[in-house]
């Protein structure tokens, strides 16, 4: 004879809204996620309000702004790493499961991800603008410690930016997110969002917006190849260190202090110079990033798995 489960039912059913065979369902974990960082949101509003009617200060030099950037950068990471390790403890789970474990590997991906994906393709790129008449690399700044002081300082700054911007929208967000719906759908979910994240940023065009969404599925293919975002943070942060201080081109409309070269651009087509947005405003890093995508696919077939989510998406 067959136990009587109709008592339990209700229990049963609650259960299934809130659990499935993996623990708690992704939804209400990336509810509880979000819901953290809007009562910190909120927070420090309240605090910026405070110090709304502070007297202003001179103006501070470069210099000083970009340290408080890296030091800002800093901050937010450690309370992304501090809001994933919380969740980490509600899953049960090692908060390296949320892209960025600490191995024996992560160095060298992300010295590979640095020069091999970062600073080299942006080289080539801007190579073949200077072939085809539409970027000119310009003088060098004269070698000094302030010059190979301020390289330093912007290697720090965009090393901080690149887990920053990695981790915010390839961590536990896209962790949970894949956990959810499978990895390639919300690959595409956080390219949108990556993207919709730089419309911020003053100095961008609909090229430049688009080709932040093609970054965002290169950083993606390489999770989904390498198991980590290693790779991917030394891509960021060695393209931006290349634009932004080596090459000294503009960033979504800004040129760096600084900068190593004092480049110039052509009269040509803003589709193809990028403009005063800099070469991410040109159609060329588009093809560029889908190229590297692909590459990058097809280069690295043996798939590392120390991330979770890359096994579970496999079996969605």
């Amino acid at each position: 004879m067959e136990p009587d489960t109709s008592t339990n039912a209700p229990a049963f059913a609650a259960r299934q809204i809130f659990y499935n065979d993996r623990g708690l369902r992704a939804g209400w974990r990336l509810l509880i996620y979000f819901g953290m960082i809007a009562v910190l949101v909120y927070g420090a509003g309240l605090i910026a309000k405070q110090l709304a009617g502070a007297p202003k200060g001179p103006p501070l030099p470069d210099y000083l702004k970009t340290i408080f950037q890296a030091v800002q950068e800093l901050i937010l990471f450690l309370v992304l790493l501090f809001l994933a390790w919380i969740m980490s403890r509600i899953e049960r789970r090692k908060v390296g499961a949320y892209g960025l474990p600490l191995q024996r590997s992560a160095l060298s991906a992300f010295v590979r991800g640095y020069f091999l994906w970062g600073f080299l393709p942006l080289a080539f790129l801007l190579l073949f603008l200077r072939v085809m008449h539409a970027f000119y690399f310009g003088d060098v700044t004269a070698l000094n410690t302030r010059i190979l002081g301020w390289g330093l300082l912007w290697f720090t700054v965009f090393l901080l930016v690149g887990f920053l911007e990695e981790y915010m929208v390839r961590g536990y967000f896209f962790y949970t997110l894949a956990d959810g719906i499978g990895f390639w759908p919300a690959a595409i979910i956080q390219a949108i969002l990556f993207a919709l994240i730089h419309m911020g940023n003053g100095g961008e065009t609909k090229i430049g917006i688009i080709a932040t969404s093609f970054f965002a599925l290169f950083a993606a293919a390489t999770l989904w190849r390498t198991g980590s975002l290693w790779l991917a943070v030394g891509a960021h942060a060695g393209w931006d260190w290349g634009q932004s201080y080596f090459f000294g081109v503009n960033d979504s409309g800004f040129q760096a202090p600084g900068h190593l070269l004092n480049p110039h651009v052509s009269q040509g087509p803003d589709w193809l110079t990028g403009g005063t947005v800099g070469p991410e405003g040109s159609v060329v890093t588009l093809i560029l990033w889908a190229i590297m995508t692909i590459a990058f696919v097809r280069l690295y077939q043996k798939r590392n798995q120390p991330v979770l989510m890359i096994t579970e998406a496999r079996k969605s």
